[in-house]
């Protein structure tokens, strides 16, 4: 079963989305390595999307579902069918193979902790019931996470009036890793890190770096947008963010270690103290500790 995590230490929030909920094959070797980490004693706290199974449920009511600038446009009358699908089936799914491995978890909406603030998203366009995390202090997900409880966080959201929202999955774990103060915020794709020149994992970015690699062409295709949302997720978690391979276990329980090969995204407050880049990614993780 899942170890109580040391009080000194605050979690690791992990998102997950795409291919690792959708193939089943993938799905099962992450779980595998995600209960690894949660048996060495990690507390971790895992935030999941689940957009092509909205899709398939939409399509299936003949529903069409349409994208704005990365945005799924959510008329209020199918909340309801998003949320069916995210919590009663992605979430429960991904809970009964967490404890088919002996993981003790809790499977939850965002708007389940009523101490975290989710607002309407405001656009240029109207998004419909979409949301975005405001604040909040976590108080629901700290109390799971002290007594050893995986939080397994489905990003609907909810307004004080009741009214559901659906949030981005990215910026749900970005929220929440702000709001339980996380040592590191994961986006987990199927390579090591962000690759120099050479092919060589860069272990560390800051925005100036970023803006750099895009420059001389060492960042390019899929992965600029993957950076600059990195990027801009450090600065709403205010906190590291790791972009690894979803298959390595010491991404998942030791992210920010200097041996853990994985790409640090600087927060940009670390740039804007003149914190040194050399600094080793251990003592910036020791400045996240409660």
């Amino acid at each position: 079963m899942t170890s109580t995590p040391p009080m000194h230490l605050n979690p690791i929030v992990v998102k997950i989305g795409g291919a690792l909920l959708d193939i089943p094959e993938a799905r099962s070797d992450f779980l595998d390595r995600f209960a690894e980490a949660a048996h060495s004693g990690t507390p971790l706290v895992l935030v999941h999307g689940g957009g092509a199974a909205v899709d398939r449920h939409l399509d299936r009511l003949g529903i069409v579902s349409e994208r704005r600038d990365g945005i799924r446009i959510t008329p209020p009358e199918i909340m309801p069918e998003i949320a069916t699908i995210l919590v009663g089936q992605v979430s429960t799914q991904i809970l009964s193979e967490l404890r088919a491995r002996r993981t003790i978890a809790s499977a939850l909406r965002l708007a389940d902790d009523e101490s975290i603030t989710v607002e309407r998203l405001a656009r240029h366009f109207d998004p419909g019931a979409v949301g975005t995390v405001t604040g909040g202090c976590a108080t629901l997900l700290k109390s799971l996470i002290t007594s050893g409880r995986i939080p397994v966080i489905a990003s609907i959201g909810m307004l004080d009036d009741g009214t559901l929202l659906n949030v981005n999955a990215d910026d749900a774990a970005s929220g929440v890793a702000r709001a339980v103060g996380a040592r590191a915020l994961l986006l987990l794709t199927d390579v090591p890190g962000v690759l120099d020149s050479n092919g060589q994992v860069m272990r560390t970015l800051d925005a100036q770096a970023i803006k750099e690699a895009i420059r001389k062409g060492v960042i390019t295709g899929g992965m600029i947008p993957k950076v600059q949302a990195a990027l801009s997720a450090a600065a709403d978690a205010q906190c590291p963010v790791v972009i690894g391979s979803w298959s390595d276990t010491r991404v998942l329980s030791h992210p920010l270690d200097a041996d853990t090969i994985a790409t640090s995204i600087l927060p940009p407050t670390a740039i804007e103290t003149n914190e040194s880049r050399s600094s080793t990614l251990v003592d910036m993780a020791s400045r996240t500790l409660a």
